[in-house]
């Protein structure tokens, strides 16, 4: 199948999705700010800051504008909104990280564009492992049961994390990641895989269209998303044995479209703190140690206070 063969509503609906994931994301984010700004009031309340941020500015998609709203599960626009905002930080504190390195004599080291198509495709395996189980239809016929191990520190660090964003994203999304076989026909109706490499030859398809425009860590967790849908079709089409062809079409588009955006981004544990919100909490011990300090305070401006104040009375 051709990348003209995918419906333009498939991945339209993705980009959509992707969109609607990153403002849900950004919301996260806005709220964990404006509690770390909060005043407590007296009633031990939080209080929302006086000045709320402004509005986002929209920016036109970065896909033509004819192809449908809503393939892409993945909310909030990884190039529009937030996301463009990001990155173009994200660009600044790279190049000072460069500049800095130059200066004073270390930098730090790439990691190999082979061994994060490795890594990647240990992810999808789990990816498929962790969905096929959610969705009822793993087995052992599957071949799937050793992924849990494999990949070393690097994957075992991501996978929670990606699998989590994945979770995230077919909830909102149930319908975009289900039947993918059938949303991907161009014929109506039609989703049955009818050879080994029909389910790689359709993520392949898929992959084109999605990241021909740029490329965005949304993108990529909406594709792992889609090999878990297409693995799951494989499964319930009682042909299990399409998986390591899927596996095998995952790390193909890893080498050809993703592998070298991975490396220029930090690697495949960069995905850790994209989307990861601003740590505002704010601990027990700590308040109980700020107010320990200011009371100390108190007490030594007081002592110091009646000391010269007994002599000035001499």
């Amino acid at each position: 199948m051709s990348s003209e063969g995918i419906p333009v509503t498939l991945v339209s609906r993705l980009l959509y999705a992707k969109r609607k994931f990153y403002s849900h994301k950004r919301r996260e984010r806005l709220d964990a700010r404006r509690f770390s700004s909060a005043t407590p009031g007296t009633s031990g309340a939080v209080l929302p800051m006086t000045h709320p941020p402004s509005p986002p500015q929209r920016r036109k998609f970065s896909f033509p504008a004819s192809l449908h709203s809503s393939l892409l599960g993945l909310a909030g626009a990884g190039s529009a909104d937030g996301g463009s905002t990001r990155r173009r930080f994200s660009n600044v504190s790279d190049a000072v990280s460069r500049k800095l390195s130059n200066t004073i004599g270390w930098r730090t080291t790439p990691v190999p564009t082979q061994e994060v198509v490795e890594q990647g495709k240990s992810l999808c395996g789990q990816y498929i492992r962790n969905r096929l189980k959610r969705s009822g239809v793993f087995n052992r016929k599957c071949g799937l049961q050793r992924l849990g191990s494999s990949g070393g520190g690097v994957v075992r660090d991501v996978f929670p994390e990606l699998a989590s964003l994945g979770q995230e994203l077919e909830r909102m999304h149930p319908k975009l990641y289900t039947a993918v076989a059938r949303q991907a026909s161009p014929s109506p109706g039609c989703g049955a895989l009818g050879s080994e490499k029909a389910a790689g030859v359709v993520l392949s398809a898929v992959a084109r269209e999605l990241l021909k425009a740029d490329v965005t860590w949304g993108k990529v967790v909406s594709l792992f998303a889609v090999a878990g849908g297409l693995a799951v079709d494989c499964v319930r089409q009682d042909h299990p044995e399409y998986l390591p062809s899927l596996m095998e079409a995952m790390g193909e588009v890893l080498e050809e479209e993703l592998a070298a955006w991975i490396v220029g981004n930090g690697g495949w544990t960069a995905l850790l703190s994209h989307f990861k919100p601003p740590n505002t909490e704010v601990s027990v011990t700590g308040i109980l140690g700020v107010l320990g300090a200011v009371m100390a305070a108190m007490v030594f401006l007081i002592f110091i206070a009646r000391w010269f104040g007994k002599f000035a009375f001499i």
